[in-house]
């Protein structure tokens, strides 16, 4: 790859990159990569070696997309009719090596990920999910259509996530697991199908959560996961005898607006 000063764009000479294409200022883009019409890349983006970035992506700046990706492919769905639709990522995000990623149906038009996400080999993102800043999936995760996953939660390796499932933000999953309905917010599961390991205490201390919300998160926890009542219940005793703060309401709301409904049997270690 020849030599560019500071700041301008540095194509290598086999890539294939369309005349329409809208590349930033000091992009990079490897030997064999193609990069099709209607894409815009960011500036300071880098694309690897024999990467395929296909009509209607739209990375933002500072992102890595490591070889062998396609990023933006058209959606595995029977229903899909060629229409024009988004796949859209966020700042600093990293895709790496051999992950899929599909942009939309026409049904919602955009695929969305935000900043600051870490995509690890052989996952795959399918069509109409919407992930949250600074989500993590490790090797081999995937997602079917319509996923939402809030911002910093986990998705452990070799794990699949059943269409239109939520997952709600700093939680982690295991890898391994299989995912078929929805997960709270802040806590940790795994398994097959998914138990409840309790909350990810450690992640919300590291992502500075008080101890008084976290108290009141774990009271809440226990109403829900080991107690006797249901889930209307359980939601009801929590209003009763918690002092509620903003982590404990979006609790409430993720468990009223869940559609496949979430995952309450706790695991054992």
């Amino acid at each position: 790859m020849p030599k560019n000063e500071a700041g301008a764009q540095k194509i290598h000479a086999t890539a294939i990159v369309h005349p329409n294409a809208e590349i930033g200022q000091g992009v990079t883009i490897g030997p064999y990569a193609v990069i099709a019409d209607k894409v815009s890349i960011g500036a300071h983006t880098s694309i690897g070696s024999h990467a395929v970035i296909e009509s209607g992506t739209q990375l933002g700046q500072n992102c890595r997309i490591y070889p062998h990706t396609v990023i933006g492919g058209i959606p595995q769905s029977l229903n899909f009719k060629g229409e024009d639709s988004l796949l859209k990522i966020g700042d600093h995000t990293v895709v790496r090596e051999f992950a899929t990623i599909n942009r939309a149906t026409a049904e919602t038009g955009e695929t969305v990920i935000g900043e600051y996400c870490y995509i690890m080999s052989y996952a795959h993102v399918a069509h109409d999910c919407h992930l949250g800043d600074h989500l993590i999936m490790a090797n081999a995760a995937t997602l079917a259509g319509h996923i939402s996953i809030g911002e910093h939660a986990i998705l452990g390796g070799l794990t699949p996530v059943h269409q239109f499932v939520r997952i709600g933000a700093y939680a982690m999953v295991g890898g391994a697991s299989g995912v078929g309905k929805d997960i709270l917010p802040y806590v940790m599961a795994s398994g097959v199908p998914a138990k409840i390991y309790g909350l990810n205490v450690v992640g919300l201390k590291r992502h500075g959560f008080s101890p008084e919300t976290i108290k009141k998160l774990e009271q809440a926890y226990k109403l829900i996961f080991h107690s006797k009542l249901n889930t209307t219940q359980a939601v009801a005793a929590i209003r009763e005898k918690i002092n509620t703060c903003p982590e404990i309401e979006h609790w409430l709301e993720f468990i009223k607006s869940s559609k496949r409904g979430i995952y309450k049997k706790p695991g054992r270690p």
